[in-house]
């Protein structure tokens, strides 16, 4: 694709653009490029060794005019099997083929080969070219047609017209051009929404410009200034400029053949077989997990096979692990791994195909089910786990759902979920507020199957009795001890205990406490009477509160009996625990408001020989009271100087009751 300057019949040409592209498929000197040629008027070979040999090498563009004046893109691929690698390239993103025979020869071995090819990378439709038909006489050609029909039984290609051409004569190029346009208004056009993904097909360089790369985009849209991420590089660049058919657009499109200019990429090392796409969506992996179907003409395949994996524009050596078998037959559809030698980046849904790496001939096909790691895996389960990805299909809720139960308790975060089914953040939330077996963590932005969340409920509940089996009055635990649960994950923790509080089950307490409202049930009598000594006892104490041994001495309890109950009244609200000593409620409460008077009094520092003073008390409880006030958010040390926090929740509080 050339780079053309946007003048006025540019701009006016490009206007519009059917986002559907049309590739040639054939045996070598069928006459794909002389039939584009033909059609366009554009000369798809551009290398000067393909017009010295007469040979197609690589991919070559051209762009058709259709009746409205919009345009349609054609795709020329090389015919020879030396260059197939080049010709899977170039299938990338087809959405019609022309299958190109030629009357005089007939079906061919690369007729053969990139019928299978075109039906494994799963075209959605075409039709079949007849060429030389001035070579040879109408019983030839009648006998042409049938053996084509014959080989595409079964195919994407079955039951398409053929059309009889002569690019010399221009015989049947006009039926060609109605046929292709009619058929290609009939595709559904690739969605433009969800993050933009081109596999590169081409990169240049040109002067004034800098490097180009060209491609067509599987999805979503890209705009001038827009940052795009090449992988697996990990290198990002903005895009400066757009080309497509000949002319400068303000928007590349999936579905279009299309020229990005990336002038920061010149020194990153980009070549065909990456990917150009919305930063940080796609991932890079070493293993591709697939499932896969093998042609009838495909040899017996054993477990760790070497193959050539082809998806998008990249080619990549590597091994076909089997999961449920030792040996894979022809005409078999079955799950499977590929390892490979090096990274690639792609995406659930993309079509792929393996060819053997010797002799190079393709073998089967088939779509990517996720983009992996290499590592250990148990051949069975890794099958099942692949065989309940098929069985989840393509539906955003189905995947999200297997994706949450492979998570189990952990969940996954929005992002995560985002990645593995490529759609945006938005979409996956979307889709999550519409399956009520999932519940979301808004906190975290995190998704959990209800099953998981229930049962982390019932668990954690079970932990916290367990705490306070020996304080059965207490109601409430450090946050810090519910983190320490070893039973479940602490994603799950956060988000039961989250789900608690909304639900009026739980509560945040002081100290970092969660306070379960469900144990606060009454006491029994005798075990009231006991909590109201306890607390009479610290009232009665005012500013030199008791520690635990002279609260034991006075109420006649020790030990878990009295612990139970002294954390019962702090759940209550009752006490408070000051370091090692027990204050009563009401007693804090004076505190406070000394405090924030005292500060008042002295331009909102606190006097501290005042205030001891005042209360009455000594050193050894004023010192860890007053960072008991801290804590609250009453005051704050900052310079050796305690200050009030005069606008603070706490002080406003105190102010409303009155000084």
């Amino acid at each position: 694709m050339r780079i053309l300057p946007a003048d006025p019949v540019h701009a006016e040409v490009t206007r519009s653009i059917l986002p559907v592209v049309v590739g040639t498929a054939g045996h070598i000197d069928h006459g794909k490029s002389s039939l584009v040629k033909a059609l366009t008027g554009i000369d798809p070979d551009r290398l000067k060794e393909e017009k010295e040999r007469g040979l197609t090498i690589d991919l070559g563009f051209a762009r058709l005019r259709l009746s409205d004046g919009s345009w349609l893109g054609l795709v020329d691929v090389p015919g020879h099997e030396r260059f197939v690698r080049n010709m899977v390239a170039g299938c990338t993103g087809l959405d019609l083929a022309m299958l190109v025979v030629a009357a005089d020869d007939g079906v061919m071995p690369q007729t053969i080969e990139h019928v299978d090819i075109v039906d494994l990378l799963g075209v959605r439709g075409g039709l079949v070219v007849l060429t030389k038909i001035d070579m040879v006489d109408p019983t030839i050609a009648a006998l042409a047609e049938e053996e084509v029909r014959s080989l595409l039984r079964g195919t994407v290609l079955d039951g398409v017209d053929i059309v009889r051409v002569s690019s010399v004569t221009g015989e049947g190029i006009p039926e060609l051009r109605q046929k292709l346009e009619s058929l290609a208004r009939t595709v559904e056009p690739r969605r433009s929404e969800g993050p933009f993904r081109m596999p590169i097909q081409r990169v240049f360089s040109l002067a004034g410009i800098g490097t180009v790369v060209t491609g067509i985009p599987v999805s979503g849209t890209v705009r001038p200034g827009d940052e795009v991420e090449i992988l697996p590089l990990g290198e990002r660049v903005k895009v400066r400029g757009i080309h497509a058919y000949g002319g400068k657009v303000d928007e590349a499109v999936a579905g279009h053949s299309t020229a990005l200019s990336v002038p920061d990429a010149k020194e990153a090392g980009v070549h065909r077989g990456m990917v150009c796409a919305a930063p940080g969506v796609f991932a890079v992996g070493d293993a591709v997990d697939i499932e896969l179907v093998t042609t009838n003409r495909a040899p017996r395949l054993p477990h760790r096979a070497p193959i050539r994996f082809h998806t998008g524009t990249v080619e990549v050596r590597g091994h076909l692990l089997l999961l449920d078998r030792d040996v894979l037959e022809p005409g078999q559809r079955v799950v499977a791994r590929v390892e490979l030698d090096t990274g690639l980046a792609c995406a659930h849904d993309d079509r792929c195909l393996v060819r053997l790496q010797n002799p190079a001939a393709t073998v089967g096909g088939g779509r990517v089910l996720r983009l992996s790691e290499s590592g250990r895996y148990r051949r069975r389960d890794l099958g099942a786990e692949l065989t309940a990805i098929v069985a989840a299909g393509d539906r955003p809720e189905a995947r999200i759902e297997h994706e949450l139960e492979r998570a189990g308790p952990a969940g996954r975060a929005v992002d995560d979920l985002s990645r593995a089914l490529e759609i945006s953040d938005e979409r996956v939330l979307e889709v999550l507020a519409a399956m009520p077996r999932v519940q979301l963590h808004e906190r975290a932005m995190r998704a959990f199957l209800e099953g998981f969340v229930v049962t982390g409920e019932q668990e954690l509940l079970a932990s916290v009795e367990k705490m306070l089996a020996r304080r059965p009055e207490a109601a409430s635990v450090k946050r810090s001890a519910i983190r320490a649960t070893k039973t479940l994950p602490q994603t799950l923790v956060d988000h039961v205990v989250d789900r608690l509080q909304a639900s009026g089950r739980a509560r945040a307490g002081r100290l970092g406490q969660i306070l379960f409202v469900d144990r606060l049930k009454p006491l029994a009598p005798a075990l009231q009477e006991r909590l109201d000594r306890v607390v009479a006892e610290c009232e009665r104490r005012g500013v030199r509160p008791p520690d635990a041994a002279e609260l034991a001495a006075a109420v006649g309890l020790s030990g878990d009996a009295l612990l139970s109950l002294v954390e019962r009244a702090h759940d209550e609200g009752r006490i408070e625990i000051v370091g090692e000593h027990y204050y009563g409620a009401s007693v804090i409460r004076t505190v406070l408001r000394e405090v924030r008077r005292n500060c008042l009094a002295h331009d909102e520092a606190l006097d501290i020989p005042a205030l001891r003073d005042h209360l009455d008390t000594s050193r050894k409880y004023l010192i860890p009271l007053l960072e008991h006030v801290d804590s609250l958010g009453l005051t704050v040390l900052r310079g050796g100087v305690r200050r009030l926090l005069r606008s603070s929740d706490l002080s406003r509080e105190l102010a409303a009751e009155g000084d």
